[in-house]
C-alpha cells in the first residue's frame, strides 16, 4: 500500500503485511509444487494450529478465510425453517449464510454499540433457534465482549441446546484479557471459534481462516467442507503454517495498531467528530454526512473508508487504522471535508444553562426513602412494560398463571415485580389475582417516560460521575439504547401526544405531505390515509426505520401515495427540493437539527427552501423548563431529558429561540398547543403562501 496512491481503509488490512519470510515460503510452495492440488485436510496447517491453541488436531478446521467457515457452519447446523440468532448492525455475512441455508434470522439490537447480552440470552431460548452468531470483537463498532459475558453466552446456549459461534476475525488486536473463548473450547464447553489469518497475520490475499470447536461439531463441518475439497489453495496452507513460526508478530501488530489509533482518536476529536473507541484494526465513526463524507474522501483525497449504510449504521463510517503516516493523511482530510464545529455555539437552557444565567429553585425535599424506593420502582415500571403485563392488565384484573403464561415469567420473579408494584401503589395482588388501583391506570398512560428514561438512558445515568469527570465519553464508553427510546417515544406519542396531533392536522386543508424523521411512517399514514387523494413523503436517516416503514405503507396498500427517502435531511436537503409539498411535519427532533448548524433561523430557512411550496410547518419538540417560575412537584420527563441532553453535549432551548427562529425565517404562528409531555409544544406555522 503505498502513500502516493489510493488509501485503503475500507478492508481492514494489515499495512504492516505478514512476518518476514513468509512470502519467501508462500513464493518456493509456488514454484515447487504449483502443478500439485493442494493437501484437502489442511493437515500442515491444522496440525500447527492444533498445537498452538493445545488443542486435539479433530478440533480444528480450516477453510477458505472465515467467510467459507461461516457459510459451512451455517449449511452445517441449520435447516430448514430453523433459526438464526445475529445481532444487529453487524457483518452481513451471518444473515446471508443463514439465507442461503433457508433458515430464518432473529435480530438482537446493539445497546451502545455493544453485544447486548441479556437480549442475546434471551434469544437463545426462543423457538427453533439452533446457532447464534457472535462477533467479537464486534464488526463494525470495535467494542468487545469480556470473559463473563462470553461465559454467559455459553451457558444459556448450551442450556437451550444452541450452538453459539463466536467471529474473532479481530481478537489478536484485543487485549489478551479478552480471550475467553478459545479457552472455553479447550476446556469442551460447546461452541465453535472462528479466527483468521487475514487481520493481523497479514495474509488477507491468501484467504485462510480455521475454526476450533469439540470434535463432534468440527467432523461434522468437515463433512460439508468435503463437498469442495480443494479450496483452501496450497499456497495459502504453507504460508499461514510458516506465520505460525513468528508468534512475536501478533504482540508487535497490537503495539503498533494501538499506538497508531490513539493518534487517529486525537484526529477525530481534533475534527470534532465522534468515534466509538476500539479493541480492534479500525473505528467506527459518526460521519457528517454519511455516505456523501465517504465519497468526498475518496474523491477528493483519494481515501477510501466503508459507509456502514449495509450494516444498518447510515450517518457512520469504519476507518481502518493504517500506519501513523496513514492516519495523519486520512486526519488531515477529515479536517478539510469536516471543518471543526464549535462547542456550544448555542448556550442551552435549563439544567445544561451556562453559570448565573438561570435561577434554579430549591424546591420541597424528597425524601431518601422516596428517592431510593422511586428508582426501584422505576426499573419495575419498566419490567412489567416490556413483560406486557400493563397492557394485559390495562384489559381487566388476571390471575397470576394467566400472567405467567403470557409473558413466560419465572414465577417467583414475576411475583416479585408485582409484590414491589403493590408495594407502590399501583396493584393490587392477592395469592391469584392482579389488577391495576386508579394510580395504577394513570401509571400506564406514564409507562412510555420509563422505557424511554431508565431503559434508553440507563447505562448515562449509570455512569454520571464518569461521564462528569471525563474518565468516559458519551458515544465512546458510554452509548444509549436506541430501540428502547424509540419504543418509550411512541408510548408516550400515542397516550399523551396523538390526540392534539389530531386536533390539530384535523383543522388543515392540504393534499401533500412531507414527514421529517418519518420513523415506521405511522404518522404519515395517519395524515394521509384517509383521504384517497393525499400524497405523502417520509425522510428518515435510519436504514432499518426506513425498511419498516416501507413494509408499513406496503401492509396499508398505501404505496402507490406515499414513499420514504432514506436521507440525513440537512445533508440532503442542500442538494435536493420537494415542490409540491403542502404540509411539513418535524415530530421531536428539532433540537438536534438546530444543533447540527447552531443556526436555529438558517435551520427554518433551509427547510423553507427545501419545500417551497409548503403553506404549513407542523414543529413538535421538547423545550427547557423554566425552573425559575417552575413550583410545585418535579414533572415527570424534563429533568432528565435536560440532564441526559447536557452529558450528551447537545443543548436543549428556551421556547423563546424556538419562536425567535421561526419569525425570523418568515413563519407565522397560528398555533401553539401543550403537546402531552411536560415542556413539549406543537406548533403550527403558516408561510403565508
Amino acid at each position: 500500500m503505498n502513500d502516493d496512491s489510493t488509501l485503503r481503509l475500507h478492508c481492514n488490512e494489515n499495512p504492516y503485511g505478514p512476518p518476514d519470510g513468509v512470502v519467501e515460503a508462500a513464493t518456493a510452495e509456488l514454484r515447487e509444487r504449483c502443478p500439485e492440488y493442494p493437501d484437502s485436510e489442511s493437515t500442515l496447517l491444522r496440525t500447527r494450529l492444533a498445537a498452538h491453541y493445545d488443542v486435539d488436531e479433530a478440533m480444528v478446521a480450516v477453510g477458505n478465510g472465515a467467510d467459507e467457515l461461516v457459510l459451512l457452519t451455517a449449511l452445517t447446523f441449520l435447516r430448514p425453517g430453523d433459526a438464526a440468532l445475529v445481532t444487529d448492525s453487524t457483518f452481513p455475512g451471518y444473515a446471508a449464510a443463514a439465507g442461503l441455508a433457508r433458515a430464518e434470522v432473529h435480530g438482537v439490537p446493539l445497546t451502545g454499540h455493544r453485544v447486548a447480552v441479556d437480549a442475546l440470552t434471551v434469544g437463545l431460548a426462543q423457538d427453533g433457534v439452533r446457532l447464534a452468531f457472535v462477533c467479537n470483537p464486534h464488526n463494525p463498532t470495535g467494542t468487545v465482549l469480556g470473559g463473563a459475558d462470553v461465559e454467559h453466552i455459553i451457558d444459556r446456549a448450551e442450556a437451550a441446546g444452541v450452538i453459539p459461534v463466536f467471529d474473532e476475525a479481530y481478537m489478536e488486536y484485543a487485549s489478551p484479557e479478552y480471550e475467553h473463548a478459545v479457552g472455553a473450547v479447550r476446556a469442551g464447553r460447546r461452541l465453535i471459534v472462528l479466527r483468521t489469518f487475514s487481520k493481523i497475520w497479514g495474509l488477507a490475499s491468501l484467504r485462510a481462516g480455521y475454526a476450533l470447536g469439540p470434535r463432534d461439531l468440527i467432523a461434522r463441518l468437515g463433512a460439508t467442507h468435503r463437498t469442495v475439497p480443494f479450496s483452501v489453495n496450497r499456497v495459502a496452507q504453507r504460508a499461514a503454517a510458516a506465520a505460525l513460526d513468528h508468534p512475536a508478530h501478533v504482540q508487535l501488530n497490537r503495539v503498533r495498531n494501538a499506538e497508531a489509533r490513539e493518534l487517529l482518536y486525537a484526529g477525530l476529536e481534533s475534527a470534532g467528530v465522534g468515534y466509538v473507541r476500539s479493541q480492534t484494526n479500525f473505528v467506527l465513526v459518526e460521519a457528517p454526512g454519511g455516505a456523501e463524507l465517504v465519497g468526498r474522501l475518496a474523491e477528493n483525497h483519494g481515501i477510501i473508508t466503508r459507509d456502514l449504510g449495509i450494516f444498518g449504521l447510515p450517518g457512520h463510517l469504519r476507518v481502518t487504522v493504517g500506519t501513523p503516516e496513514q492516519v495523519e493523511r486520512f486526519s488531515r482530510a477529515l479536517a478539510v471535508e469536516v471543518p471543526r464545529r464549535p462547542a456550544h455555539r448555542m448556550p442551552s437552557s435549563g439544567l445544561g444553562a451556562p453559570r448565573g444565567a438561570e435561577d434554579f429553585p430549591t424546591m420541597e425535599p424528597q425524601e431518601p426513602a422516596s428517592l431510593f424506593n422511586g428508582y426501584v420502582g422505576a426499573h419495575v415500571v419498566l419490567a412489567l412494560t416490556e413483560l406486557g403485563v400493563w397492557d394485559a392488565l390495562g384489559e381487566r384484573p388476571r390471575s397470576l398463571d394467566d400472567l405467567l403464561e403470557r409473558t413466560g415469567a419465572d414465577e417467583a420473579k414475576l411475583s416479585a415485580l408485582l409484590r414491589i408494584a403493590a408495594l407502590l401503589g399501583h396493584v393490587e395482588f392477592d395469592a391469584d389475582r392482579v389488577g391495576l388501583t386508579a394510580a395504577g391506570h394513570e401509571l400506564i398512560r406514564h409507562s412510555g417516560y420509563f422505557t424511554w428514561g431508565v431503559g434508553g438512558y440507563g447505562e448515562l445515568m449509570g455512569r454520571l460521575s464518569q461521564l462528569a469527570d471525563g474518565s468516559v465519553a458519551f458515544g465512546r464508553e458510554v452509548g444509549r439504547d436506541g430501540r428502547r427510546i424509540a419504543v418509550g417515544s411512541g408510548l408516550v406519542g400515542r397516550t399523551m401526544m396523538l390526540p392534539v396531533e389530531e386536533k390539530v392536522a384535523s383543522a388543515l386543508d392540504y393534499a401533500s405531505v412531507a414527514d421529517l424523521g418519518c420513523g415506521d411512517a405511522s404518522r404519515l399514514i395517519r395524515l394521509c390515509g384517509t383521504d384517497t387523494e393525499r400524497r405523502g413523503l417520509g425522510i428518515e436517516v435510519n436504514a432499518a426505520a426506513c425498511e419498516s416503514a416501507r413494509q408499513r405503507i406496503g401492509d396499508a396498500g398505501l404505496s402507490h401515495r406515499l414513499d420514504v427517502v432514506q436521507a440525513d435531511v440537512l445533508d440532503h436537503v442542500d442538494q435536493q427540493t420537494f415542490p409540491g409539498i403542502d404540509l411539513v411535519t418535524s415530530f421531536l427532533m428539532m433540537h438536534d437539527l438546530f444543533d447540527l448548524t447552531g443556526d436555529p433561523a438558517g435551520v427554518m430557512r433551509i427547510l423553507r427552501d427545501v419545500f417551497p411550496d409548503a403553506r404549513h410547518f407542523m414543529i413538535a419538540d421538547t423545550v427547557a423548563q423554566d425552573w425559575s417560575a417552575h413550583d410545585g412537584p418535579l414533572p415527570v420527563f424534563s429533568a432528565e431529558f435536560e440532564l441526559v441532553h447536557t452529558f450528551m453535549d447537545t443543548p436543549i432551548l428556551g421556547i423563546d429561540t424556538y419562536e425567535k427562529a421561526f419569525a425570523d425565517a418568515g413563519l407565522r404562528i397560528e398555533r401553539r398547543e401543550p403537546f402531552g409531555a411536560p415542556s413539549t409544544w406543537l406548533w403550527l406555522l403558516s408561510t403565508g403562501r
